[in-house]
């Protein structure tokens, strides 16, 4: 997938909702609604992969971007962290040299 073919957004619909309290009130949480990660999100994902292992990185990158809570991503299935991660991977991995824009034949 070229990177001109990511969606703007990708909306992952929670396998089982995820409820959080907070004194009187509670939350509940039914999707992560993510795009694109802006420069200081991928900066601080990339100091966090060199202090922390992956999955604890990509669950910080994940609740940046969906702008939720970090407990809740303590809690989010492990298909739908997977489904996020695929999602986020394809604008942190950087394009091929020849290719600056990331298109799948080339830049021919």
């Amino acid at each position: 997938m070229s990177k001109r073919d990511i969606p703007d957004e990708l909306v992952v619909e929670l396998g089982q909702p995820i409820t959080m309290s907070g004194g009187d009130d509670s939350t509940t949480y039914t999707e992560l609604v993510l795009r694109e990660p802006n420069v200081s999100q991928l900066s601080q994902f990339i100091k966090k992969t060199q202090k922390e292992n992956a999955v604890d990185a990509m669950k910080f990158l994940i609740s940046a971007v969906a702008d939720v809570p970090l407990p809740v991503m303590e809690r989010v299935g492990v298909r739908d962290f997977y489904k996020a991660q695929q999602y986020l991977v394809a604008f942190i991995t950087p394009p091929d040299e020849d290719d600056p824009e990331g298109n799948a034949g080339g830049s021919q």
